[in-house]
């Protein structure tokens, strides 16, 4: 896989677009049922908010993506000759975006992408005024049958967090953060 995808230089669409390239027939159709759907809508803020973050999780993610259904994307990266996977992203079209991602929360208040959390579990974003960001812890123990778009994020002494982005704003301060949330976690495997 190229490089260059994987740099701040590249836009969120040149990598969204690479990410269909490097799809199977099945996957494409599957992301373009759903995007199309989105589309439909009366805001444009959906689709734009999905190609986003998709196209973000495909540039920390070299490997071909997995679809379940049209509602979910699976993401992975080379695991000796196996594969492992790293994100998902998930979208029920109820106006909230669901990424999915290597628990790495601890790091995010040390780099001050987030602060600690309040008392409703919600991290606050460091020079955002009142924006917080939804976000949920996730282990064997506290979800014990994930679905099937995360269940091998879990285990293994592996944990993942859950953000929930609302789909009103594709240029908000929490996608900004989720968006540093995802580079964060994929430092452990762009720099081996």
């Amino acid at each position: 896989m190229p490089t260059e995808t994987r740099s701040a230089k590249v836009s969120a669409s040149d990598t969204f677009a690479d990410l269909l390239a490097r799809s199977g027939a099945k996957e494409r159709a599957s992301i373009e049922k759903h995007l199309a759907a989105c589309d439909a809508e009366n805001d444009p803020a959906h689709g734009k908010l999905w190609r986003r973050i998709a196209g973000k999780l495909g540039g920390l993610s070299p490997l071909n993506v997995q679809t379940a259904g049209q509602h979910a994307v699976m993401f992975f990266i080379p695991d000796g000759k196996y594969r492992m996977q790293v994100f998902a992203l998930e979208d029920q079209r109820d106006g909230l975006l669901l990424v999915y991602l290597p628990d790495v929360l601890d790091q995010a208040v040390k780099a001050k992408i987030l602060t600690k959390p309040n008392a409703a579990g919600e991290y606050a974003i460091p020079g955002a005024k009142r924006q917080t960001l939804t976000v949920l812890a996730m282990d064997a123990q506290n979800t014990p049958e994930p679905p099937v778009h995360v269940k091998h994020m879990l285990g293994w002494n592996r944990k993942a967090v859950r953000v929930s982005l609302p789909t009103t704003d594709a240029n908000s301060a929490q996608v900004a953060a989720t968006e540093a949330l995802c580079a964060l976690a994929a430092k452990k495997w762009l720099e081996v």
